[in-house]
């Protein structure tokens, strides 16, 4: 062959096979820069799970540690329960006590009074004393002039409450019957204690006008209006300045 022809053939060649190289380096170069895409992708979603994972181990602790917080709490309250239930217990015991000790003293102090009717007639009855004052509950059911009347026989008089104080007192101790006490609305349509003595005592019953006799009687729970006429059990009481002799025999 001729050597100009050798020549322009190996020129031909040459562009022929440069054409593939050109394509692959193009579609290298698109790979790489799509590797690269990828991981960053996939470095970006690592951050964030690991990120997302710290939270979550974050809040995990936290709800570890609340949990740990309200176990603490639950067992101390309920060792504050415990100490409240026995104390609780322990004051009921002592309320036991005290009761059965006022019963058995109500019952050892049971006495008979001999009072001034002159007629051979005893009174029933069981007294205790507060202060300076002394309070005597008469079995029998009287109208309310009854009990004032058998008060003042046996040297006594119908119950004067002289405050809140005292009322709150005396409803702990009596029982469940009703008792007259020396609290009724006179012919001046007024209320007034027995002898128009005065009281402390303030009773929004009392501020309220009432039709014909009226009188108050007390009860464990309350003190109400009825009609003198009725019967019930009477409160009597007397002031000491010294202890009596009959309360000295009767306790001897």
């Amino acid at each position: 062959m001729r050597p100009e022809e050798t020549l322009g053939s190996r020129k031909v060649h040459q562009r022929e096979c440069s054409v593939p190289w050109q394509l692959i380096v193009i579609t290298l170069g698109i790979l790489c820069s799509l590797r690269l895409v990828i991981v960053a992708v996939l470095m970006t979603n690592i951050f964030q799970n690991n990120q997302e994972k710290h939270e979550l181990q974050e809040t995990l602790n936290n709800l570890r540690h609340n949990y740990s917080t309200m176990q603490n709490e639950s067992y101390l309250k309920e060792e504050m329960l415990a100490n409240v239930s026995i104390e609780c217990d322990s004051y009921k015991n002592l309320l036991d006590t005290l009761n059965r000790q006022q019963n058995r003293c109500h019952g050892e102090t049971k006495i008979v009074l001999d009072c001034l009717e002159r007629r051979g007639k005893r009174m029933d009855g069981h007294w205790f004393c507060n202060g300076i004052k002394c309070y005597y509950f008469i079995m029998d059911n009287k109208r309310w002039n009854g009990c004032k009347q058998i008060c003042q026989n046996c040297n006594f008089s119908l119950l004067r409450i002289d405050d809140e104080d005292e009322l709150k007192f005396l409803q702990l101790q009596i029982t469940t019957d009703t008792y007259w006490i020396g609290l009724s609305y006179d012919n001046k349509k007024k209320w007034a204690w027995i002898d128009n003595v005065p009281s402390k005592l303030s009773l929004n019953i009392m501020k309220s006008n009432v039709t014909g006799r009226r009188c108050m009687f007390l009860s464990k729970t309350r003190l109400e209006i009825d009609n003198c006429e009725k019967n019930y059990t009477c409160i009597c009481e007397k002031r000491l300045y010294k202890f009596p002799d009959w309360l000295s025999n009767n306790r001897s």
